[in-house]
């Protein structure tokens, strides 16, 4: 089963284990990911290099920049759309650089699946 409408995910996680369990399951349903990276500035720089569709910045990063900066930073320079999954940095409201609806469904179904897959 191959997805392509959530096109390429750009992947910033400090937690190897779940970025390697997130990574699988979105190369599964036929997603192509760059990263994992831990760093905002690594996030930034990788993305100028590979122009991922979409950002999924998972657990507290390493470095300066919090997930919330970083989401700002990819969106305002690069156009990349981010899920922030980092529960310090709680999203309230609307944020331009949230992922479109109907990906954020497909994402959310995905990292569900990442999740249980996690706690097996």
């Amino acid at each position: 089963m191959t997805d392509p409408h959530l096109g390429t995910i750009l992947i910033v996680c400090n937690d190897e284990d779940y970025s390697n369990n997130l990574i699988e399951k979105l190369q599964r349903i036929g997603t192509r990911v760059v990263g994992p990276v831990t760093r905002a500035n690594m996030a930034l720089a990788l993305a100028a290099q590979t122009s991922p569709d979409m950002a999924i910045v998972a657990h507290p990063l390493t470095g300066r920049r919090d997930a919330e900066t970083l989401a700002r930073e990819l969106h305002q320079t690069w156009g990349v759309r981010s899920l922030i999954l980092d529960t310090a940095s709680p999203v309230i409201g609307e944020q331009p650089w949230l992922p479109e609806p109907e990906a954020l469904d497909r994402l959310i179904d995905t990292l569900a699946q990442a999740e249980a897959a996690r706690l097996q």
